[in-house]
């Protein structure tokens, strides 16, 4: 039976799913994989910077072709491509011929299919369901990605990792085979009804010429900016993290990034109510007010309990977060921009991902795989103060009404 969404949105749904099974069994032995053939913090950084790389070099590129594109059409041939890839790797591992080198080319080609991928994905989600169902849509797919992708994918993937090395990465790669074969069934096309009548250059200019003048998207970017740079600076090492100080075996370490993800379950379900009892400007205040206290928390300790606790916070507020910032995106964006914007928005949000990475491992290298955390907790500190006049409900309020009136 169809849900309240519509059909279509559960074919969406059910891919969604699949892939992140995947998704979260190579959050867990992708990492692992790279630890077993260095223990050099840069190193272990550089596979997540060269597969965050992409959203920098091809952030807006992407966001220009999908507005010029079937968005369908896009997820499908982005996913086969990435069966594709992960499926060399992972022949690579088993016969013994994959280094980093070869991970780190790998890496690089899914983050550029990912950049195609995730761009047409927020610019589809509109075409299947109705305004006001966007914060439900959302939050269903926010639950569906943290319990697949960070509850039952991580131990599976260390469970996987410790049985044969390379069984998570064939694993994977039929994940995208089977998420594509979902979308294609998908009735319709989905192009937007603009006419094109200039170059992908003016195409990408116009998105984040129109991104920039809107004060509450440009500061929602921005933030997410400030907030990856930080994640990801810890998010690089935290393999290193968790094997050194926390000393967990490899499939701890996949149990500890599931009761982490769970804490992003709960923010799914809990984030229509958190927005409603809030409203959105506080909703997005409160997930950075915890994050100043979570990260240097979490540098002091060394009990792996302690930080599946503290992640479990973390990552709850943070999926509140991303519930309202995407549907405000998807809201406030006429539908012919919605993959330009998208794309330049990501470009600037996701874009420190791999320069955080490059940090944490300097950092790591220099001060202990404790320093990432105490040096985030200031980040996160200034970033409160500095959107907090922006991110008012007032404001969004305000932004909203100026979209409809617009």
């Amino acid at each position: 039976m169809a849900s309240k969404l519509g059909s279509r949105f559960d074919k969406l749904t059910a891919a969604s799913g699949i892939s992140n099974i995947g998704d979260g069994v190579m959050g867990a032995a992708f990492p692992l994989l790279v630890a077993s053939l260095t223990r050099d913090p840069l190193l272990v950084a550089g596979a997540t910077f060269v597969s965050r790389l992409p959203w920098l070099l091809f952030g807006v590129i992407s966001g220009a072709l999908v507005d010029r594109m079937d968005r369908k059409r896009v997820m499908v041939i982005t996913n086969s491509l990435r069966f594709v890839g992960i499926g060399l790797l992972a022949v690579g591992i088993a016969t013994g011929d994959a280094g980093l080198v070869a991970i780190y080319v790998v890496a690089f080609g899914l983050g550029v299919a990912e950049t195609f991928f995730d761009t047409s994905a927020e610019a589809f989600i509109p075409q299947l369901v109705e305004t006001e169902q966007l914060p439900s849509a959302n939050a269903r797919l926010q639950g569906l990605e943290f319990v697949a992708g960070s509850l039952a994918g991580p131990p599976l993937g260390a469970f996987m990792f410790a049985t044969a090395v390379a069984l998570p990465f064939f694993f994977d790669g039929f994940s995208f085979l089977a998420a594509a074969l979902l979308i294609a069934w998908i009735p319709g096309t989905y192009r937007s009804e603009r006419v094109v009548v200039q170059t992908v250059r003016e195409d990408i200019v116009e998105g984040l010429k129109w991104l920039w003048g809107r004060r509450v998207i440009r500061t929602l970017v921005l933030t997410a900016g400030g907030t990856n740079l930080i994640m990801f600076s810890f998010f690089a090492i935290f393999v290193l993290f968790a094997q050194d100080i926390l000393e967990v075996t490899d499939f701890t370490y996949g149990v500890l990034l599931a009761i982490v993800g769970l804490g992003g379950l709960a923010g799914a379900i809990l984030a229509p109510r958190i927005i409603r009892a809030l409203g959105p400007g506080n909703t997005l205040r409160l997930n950075t007010a915890v994050s100043a206290v979570v990260f240097p928390i979490t540098g002091l300790t060394s009990s792996v309990w302690q930080v599946a606790v503290l992640g479990f916070l973390f990552v709850l507020v943070l999926a509140s977060w991303n519930v309202v910032s995407v549907s405000l995106r998807q809201t406030l964006t006429p539908d012919e921009m919605r993959g330009r914007v998208s794309g330049a928005a990501r470009f600037l949000a996701w874009g420190t991902q791999p320069i955080g990475a490059v940090l944490g491992g300097v950092i790591a290298a220099a001060f202990g795989l404790r320093a990432p955390f105490f040096i985030g907790g200031v980040g996160f500190v200034l970033i409160l103060v500095l959107t907090w006049p922006v991110f008012s409900n007032a404001t969004i309020e305000a932004a909203k009404e100026g979209a409809t009136s617009g």
